[in-house]
């Protein structure tokens, strides 16, 4: 009994002892080179041990402590002087944190989906930046710092999300964001001051997904999807448990070339004698994390098919073409590499990879390590581009197109790589998986904009709408929702929140995407404190991911620039007012009319309609009038409403005001109804 009783107390003061020099910790966000906002009172806070004292002083002249509580958790308040820089913050608990090179200036949220997210450097081919290359060599600024936001979908509130501070230099800004870095700079330029600037993307979300469930709730059509979001808890729990007990690998803030090298155990995969005949069969090319495929997975896949050739291939050079690959690859014939793709952002880069005579055979074992950082992955290539075929006789390419064996190996969750024994298929024994990804009720606010409340900004800017068009109706309820959330959020009910609206272009599905625009459109008169940035002039026919990031960063910056910052300029193009109709004819009146209405190329304003009282349209002529226009159609006498670039897809459009921005699409009919 003694000796129980000691080896308790040794336990408890062993526990005690623990726990009070348990070291005091921040979250990511909270780190050198980060930039704080300007005269407020900011928020430091973090982990410790229990009753833990936490003194934190700053190179300004503010000095605060405080009392980690019961679940060790402490939060400071220290206040920030005007813009300057760099200082020093030191924290002293049980330990000592120095945070260096910490400027103090306007910092701001950049959120979206692709077009916010898509990096300085482009996605190329097909999605570029304009003037890339010129920015990134002339981006080295000390004053402008941004951290990207790692992607991360959670059922539960986070409290903390991995991201990194970097000064504006070549060797970071072609990775981060375009339209943040040039919105940045832009302020910058204007303002004198130093800017930070969070970047917290998806491509391909959906704008429920950066939500509270509460927020949710508003829209109808979203109940069943918020019980089956609550009842996945504690399944998702089984399913996490059973990833978190296999070996895991994380990469840190340099994970450009986090592939070159690694070592996934899978050696043996591409050789020749491997056995897989227990592999199940999948079609390509396609996407593998489709339905058809795996269902939602990141991470590796291997694939293998074997592929007969004509006996006269055989000593010949021949190419592989594979089309592109979502993300990246490593590609062997029979057990030798031929080629890799290891780069990021190269999930459209085009594949041919040479077959060198020697390893040719007349079967060839094909067999390519797939690996998917995110969203939709694979192989999708057209059927003619996925063949093989000799050196410069693509006319006798043979087809790779129909059934290859397929093994997961490696899930990817959050930052970290978990890997599953491929000899015993572990993959197949996971428990069944519930949705969780960038279109899961609330999973990108819990994992991405939840665990950042406590960081002060100046203000919201933000990029998405792309994956609710053919929703406008219900949009015009939840996107006000949306901003009111982010709102409570931060505690800031009047934090300004500037959006873009999404580019003209033709979505599958005879969705009406225009009616989204009209939707974003008037949703910035539902929101306080907000201001719409039309993209409607750089739209592409191939993407609805726009080039021109520098022209729609600075009408973006317009809205802070004149709002908060006091420079007396325009903010937007011409936007509509009242109308009245006389005769035949509809007149109409505008607000943001600095420089008056304007044909940007002189003729007369192209993209109108009239409307009469069945809702039929008329191309219509137009007649500028100083601030007003005057529209009317030969074929319609009796007109009601008005309609400019009201169409999914809109080109050479001309209509301006003096200050150069276009006028946004529009419609004056009262309704904007769904279109699915």
């Amino acid at each position: 009994m003694i000796k129980n009783r000691l080896l308790s107390l040794f336990f408890l003061i062993f526990t005690v002892s623990t726990q009070a020099f348990a070291d005091i910790t921040l979250p990511h966000i909270i780190a050198s080179h980060m930039v704080l906002q300007q005269q407020s009172d900011c928020k430091l806070w973090g982990w410790g041990s229990v009753d833990e004292k936490v003194t934190v002083k700053t190179s300004w002249g503010v000095e605060t402590s405080t009392i980690t509580d019961s679940e060790g958790c402490w939060q400071v308040i220290v206040k920030t002087p005007k813009a300057g820089g760099p200082y020093t913050i030191d924290l002293i608990g049980n330990n000592y944190i120095s945070l260096t090179d910490v400027l103090i200036g306007e910092v701001w949220l950049a959120v979206g989906q692709a077009n916010m997210g898509m990096p300085l450097m482009g996605w190329p081919p097909l999605d570029t930046v304009t003037n890339s290359k010129k920015f990134i060599a002339e981006s080295y600024n000390e004053k402008i710092r941004l951290t990207n936001v790692m992607q991360k979908a959670s059922f539960d509130l986070e409290k903390d999300v991995a991201c990194w501070w970097w000064r504006a230099e070549p060797t970071y800004v072609n990775t981060l964001s375009a339209l943040a870095y040039l919105y940045a700079k832009k302020i910058n330029e204007e303002t004198g001051v130093p800017v930070g600037i969070v970047t917290t993307t998806w491509s391909s979300s959906e704008s429920k997904a950066w939500v509270d469930v509460d927020a949710c709730a508003s829209i109808p059509t979203l109940k069943k999807e918020i019980n089956d979001v609550r009842n996945a808890k504690p399944k998702q729990k089984e399913l996490f448990d059973w990833i978190n007990s296999h070996p895991q690998l994380q990469f840190g803030p340099d994970y450009a070339n986090r592939f070159k090298s690694v070592d996934f155990n899978d050696k043996d995969i591409p050789r020749l004698y491997f056995n897989d005949d227990k592999w199940p069969s999948m079609n390509l090319p396609g996407y593998m994390d489709s339905p058809e495929g795996i269902g939602a997975f990141d991470g590796v896949v291997w694939f293998r098919r074997w592929v007969q050739i004509p006996v006269d291939w055989v000593g010949k050079r021949l190419i592989l073409s594979l089309g592109p690959i979502d993300d990246m690859d490593v590609t062997f014939v029979n057990g030798e590499k031929v080629g890799e793709t290891l780069e990021d952002k190269k999930w459209d880069f085009h594949r041919e990879y040479i077959i060198e005579p020697g390893i040719v055979r007349t079967d060839l074992l094909i067999t390519i390590r797939v690996i998917d950082n995110g969203d939709a992955g694979g192989m999708y290539a057209d059927k003619e581009e996925f063949c093989v075929y000799p050196e410069g006789h693509k006319e006798q390419a043979i087809s790779l197109a129909g059934a290859w064996k397929y093994l997961p190996t490696v899930e990817k969750r959050d930052n970290t790589y978990y890997i599953y024994d491929y000899k015993k298929m572990d993959f197949f024994n996971r428990p069944p998986v519930i949705s969780l990804d960038m279109r899961t009720i609330s999973g990108l606010y819990n994992g991405m904009i939840y665990p950042l409340k406590n960081f002060k900004f100046a203000g919201v800017i933000c990029a998405m709408g792309e994956n609710n068009v053919g929703s406008a109706g219900e949009y015009m309820t939840f996107f006000p929702a949306l901003v009111d959330c982010w709102r409570r959020t931060f505690d800031n009910p009047q934090m300004p929140f500037y959006y873009t609206q999404i580019s003209p272009w033709i979505y599958s599905g005879d969705v009406e995407s225009f009616k989204l625009r009209e939707a974003q459109r008037r949703c910035q008169y539902l929101i306080p404190n907000s201001g719409m940035t039309t993209t409607i002039d750089v739209a592409l026919k191939a993407s609805c991911q726009y080039s021109d990031k520098e022209l729609i960063a600075n009408r973006l910056a317009a809205w802070p620039l004149h709002d908060l910052y006091k420079k007396n300029a325009e903010v937007c193009g011409p936007e509509y007012d009242t109308l009245e109709i006389v005769d035949n004819k509809i007149i109409v009146s505008f607000t943001h009319t600095i420089g008056g209405l304007v044909s940007k190329d002189g003729k007369e304003l192209r993209n109108f309609e009239v409307v009469d009282s069945k809702g039929h349209s008329y191309p219509a002529r137009v007649e500028i009038n100083g601030n007003k226009i005057t529209v009317w159609s030969e074929n319609c006498k009796s007109p009601k409403n008005v309609r400019y670039a009201y169409k999914d897809w809109v080109e050479n459009v001309n209509f301006y005001n003096g200050a150069g921005f276009p006028a946004s699409s529009f419609t004056t009919e009262k309704k904007v109804g769904d279109s699915r």
